[in-house]
């Protein structure tokens, strides 16, 4: 080959070498990396921690042990020991350390002190076994092992709210919040005994607010949960939700997911304006007692927005205002859309259930709503509920049992109007009248609201002179912890 001719070839390849297409390596001059990644000197910032807030917070909660009392010779079987108590509940009667080899502990929950003198705030469920039953004996653990036997002061099963009582005096205790100001993203802490291993403490944030339909509680139920991503467990039921200035911001009670499924990140709280309503009363006079208004509330369809005048969906639809009420004697009437309920803004028609929950017989209830294009205003005093204000061809719902229209019939509540879908799940058929469900006889919607429970419910129903007793499921949307 030409030298000539080699020598410009062997230019080209060096040219096209892949070391020539290489992009400059960047690098420092010696002695600069060590400049730059230098260790930290100086005073570092300190980010506060949430040990005091805690230290606080721990000492007002307890462990809830409900039990179930064994007389005879059950109580003497070897056997418990291996099969039947639950080891890691006190064995003591109460603060003396006593002995109750009768009692059969069934479970574990949480619960919070709300007073010096021993008045303890858990879930409703919580103080019931698994027979649905309210437990024989209810025993209470601090974190730092005292044990003490409690009294069931009350029980409200729509709201899964119960009211304890133990002797002592001096306890640390909680201060309740004002849920209302409660904001979504704000910090909150879930303090309680999950999987019963101890108190334990977890932190997460306020997700969202006014939480309703969920149908976590007994049905007919009243909810306005604090939604939270702080992790809560089984056993946590009954426990503290703190806000960031160790107050009691509402009461742990119910997990969403799947069976078998924890720690998802959503938690359902109720919140502590609630809970200071209904322990007021427990604590008072042992019962909930809550004012009648004569109404049946829906949720509306964009045809009934459109009807009244409005853009957003927002609001709750009365279905029916009944004669005599409450509602009709404030000049209410069906089709209203209600917008604000007693100072709070009404989103759902859960909302307004809650919010009207609030209300004692003989109190007001100021509200706003929409009619056809026009913004009105009434105030309702609530009454008692009387089946009298109901006229005799009225119809209305059950909130449990959607699709499925009633009137009062002579004994209990008859089947006015039923879905192909509920006809054929609950078995029910028009004309038929339930008189009784688990047990318990059924004469209004109230009775029936609160007899329904979740799982199986037994109902007795007439078809004139022919009685059956029907099994209707009611399905869980939910897990309570």
């Amino acid at each position: 080959m030409n030298p000539s001719k080699a020598a410009a070839l062997a230019s080209m390849l060096c040219f096209l070498s892949p070391s020539s297409l290489r992009a400059e390596v960047p690098r420092l001059p010696a002695g600069q990396g060590a400049v730059i990644f230098a260790a930290p000197t100086g005073t570092a910032p300190v980010y506060p921690s949430d040990a005091d807030l805690i230290d606080t917070v721990t000492p007002a909660v307890v462990s809830v042990f409900p039990a179930r009392i064994v007389e005879g010779a059950d109580a003497e079987n070897p056997l418990d020991q291996f099969f039947n108590r639950d080891r890691s509940a006190p064995k003591g009667g109460g603060g003396d350390g006593g002995s109750r080899e009768n009692e059969r502990v069934q479970g574990v929950g949480s619960g919070v002190v709300i007073s010096a003198d021993g008045w303890i705030v858990t879930n409703s469920h919580v103080i019931h076994l698994q027979n649905g039953k309210q437990a024989d004996a209810i025993s209470v653990e601090f974190a730092d092992r005292r044990r003490y036997d409690a009294e069931i002061v009350g029980d409200d099963p729509l709201t899964d709210l119960a009211l304890l009582k133990i002797k002592a005096t001096g306890l640390p205790f909680l201060r309740l919040a004002d849920s209302d100001s409660v904001r979504v993203g704000d910090p909150v802490y879930a303090v309680g005994n999950p999987f019963k291993i101890g108190i334990t403490a977890t932190k997460g944030m306020v997700s969202a607010v006014r939480r309703a339909n969920l149908d976590l509680t007994t049905r007919g139920g009243y909810e306005s949960y604090i939604q939270t991503d702080a992790a809560i467990n089984p056993g946590n039921s009954g426990g503290v939700l703190a806000d960031r200035h160790g107050r009691l911001a509402g009461i742990n009670t119910a997990i969403w997911g799947a069976a078998g499924r924890f720690n998802v990140g959503i938690g359902f709280a109720i919140p502590s304006n609630l809970v200071r309503n209904v322990v007021t009363q427990l604590a008072e006079r042992g019962q909930v007692e809550r004012g009648f208004f004569g109404w049946q509330i829906e949720e509306p369809l964009r045809k009934d927005i459109e009807a009244a005048g409005l853009v957003s969906m927002a609001g709750a639809k009365l279905g029916q205002v009944m004669e005599g009420g409450p509602a009709a004697a404030a000049g209410l009437k069906a089709g209203d859309i209600v917008l604000e309920a007693s100072g709070g803004k009404v989103f759902t028609r859960g909302d307004l259930r809650f919010l009207a929950s609030m209300i004692r017989p003989g109190e007001s209830l100021p509200l706003s709503y929409q009619r056809a294009g026009q913004k009105l205003t009434a105030t309702l005093t609530a009454g008692r509920n009387d089946p009298q204000a109901v006229p005799a061809g009225s119809t209305f719902r059950l909130d449990s049992l959607p699709g499925i229209d009633f009137r009062k019939g002579r004994k209990g509540l008859v089947v006015e109007q039923i879905g192909k879908k509920e006809k054929a799940k609950t078995g029910l058929a028009v004309g038929m009248e339930i008189v009784e469900i688990n047990g318990k006889p059924v004469a209004d919607a109230i009775a029936a609201g609160v007899a329904l429970v979740e799982g199986v419910n037994q109902v007795k129903a007439r078809t004139g002179a022919d009685e059956q007793t029907l099994a209707i499921r009611l399905p869980l949307n939910a897990e309570r912890e």
